[in-house]
């Protein structure tokens, strides 16, 4: 689990930023290797497919313990899966010799000494209409969106999409930042802090919350689900070592589940009067969020995931979602538009 630079902070919103944009530093001794490897990516696509199985779904309920998909309770064909479990499918299927020192794919790495990744945030759009569901036999393209460079790091915006028998079910952006040293955290983590979307009132006074302590076999098992052989997730010494963290750190992708799971879970089982207005909704589900990574969260150590109604939500019903870690730090923040038809 990791965060985004401030100077970063781009919207993750789609074609709000130029694609193809690059600032390579003349004193940067892989100037030329970067230039033509970016080059090179935007012509790169990587298509894929795989099948929802009732045996991988019930294997991510176990390891998060999910009432309707724990123990041997395997999922019947056309369920739909719950939002945000698309990202156990689709792992990138090579060798160990082509996976990098730090155990990632090298998909969409640059060259050079940019081998520390950092998982950022991203976006993720749902189609309603047409839920994920087992037995879907789906397809997903990726593609380059962005390349920028940050100080002594690469930000690599990745788009995808999935599409069952149905059509569209989902698009996704993704944002990793590939760095050469270890100590860019402690920066980060300074800067970061200074800049929350979420307001005072919003982030004390939450609407719903839910406490959880990932284990080191949470992370295990996540890991092993996702076919993620990234160190930092299980390996101690890497971590405390080479990382110096506190531990292992739970996945970007995982603490993004807990939050939509919740707030899910949180629409599915309440009514209420919106405030900012007399209009009661009802069906709700989540239709898209977008969401940043401000913070590690060591192993071992609890975490709450809080929510609220927004009150300027505009046009659209919106929730504010976020992760507070052990110290009472925000470790992920969202921003969720909510389908109310």
């Amino acid at each position: 689990m990791h965060y985004l630079n401030k100077l970063s902070q781009l919207p993750f919103k789609n074609g709000s930023t130029k694609l193809g944009i690059i600032r390579l530093y003349s004193s940067t001794p892989y100037s030329e290797q970067l230039k033509s490897w970016k080059q090179n990516l935007f012509k790169k696509k990587r298509v894929a497919t795989d099948t929802i199985t009732a045996s991988q779904i019930n294997l991510l309920g176990n390891t998060l313990d999910h009432p309707k998909f724990n123990y041997d309770q395997l999922p019947q064909e056309g369920t739909a899966i719950p939002l945000g479990w698309h990202l156990v499918f689709f792992p990138v299927r090579v060798p160990e010799k082509e996976l990098a020192r730090e155990g990632y794919h090298k998909d969409w790495s640059p060259p050079g000494n940019y081998t520390h990744r950092i998982w950022a945030g991203g976006q993720v759009d749902w189609v309603v209409k047409n839920p994920l569901r087992v037995g879907d036999k789906i397809t997903m393209e990726a593609s380059l969106r962005d390349v920028q460079f940050k100080d002594d790091s690469v930000f690599v915006w990745v788009n995808r999409t999935i599409h069952n028998q149905h059509g569209l079910a989902l698009s996704e952006s993704r944002c990793c930042i590939y760095t050469d040293h270890y100590q860019m955290r402690e920066r980060e983590v300074a800067n970061i802090t200074e800049n929350k979307s979420c307001s005072h009132d919003i982030l004390s006074n939450p609407e719903f919350t839910y406490s959880i302590k990932p284990t080191p076999v949470t992370l295990f098992r996540f890991s092993a689900i996702t076919f993620n052989a990234h160190l930092i997730h299980y390996d101690h010494v890497y971590a405390t070592e080479v990382e110096k963290q506190k531990g292992c750190l739970t996945h970007g992708p995982l603490s993004l589940i807990f939050m939509v799971n919740q707030l899910d879970h949180h629409l599915a089982t309440r009514d209420f009067d919106q405030t900012a207005c007399e209009k009661r909704i009802r069906n709700r589900q989540i239709k898209s969020i977008d969401y940043r990574c401000l913070n590690p969260l060591p192993v071992d150590e609890p975490v709450t995931v809080c929510g609220r109604w927004k009150i300027d939500q505009g046009l659209n019903p919106s929730y504010d979602v976020w992760i507070v870690d052990s110290h009472g730090k925000i470790a992920v923040k969202a921003s969720a538009l909510i389908d109310d038809a």
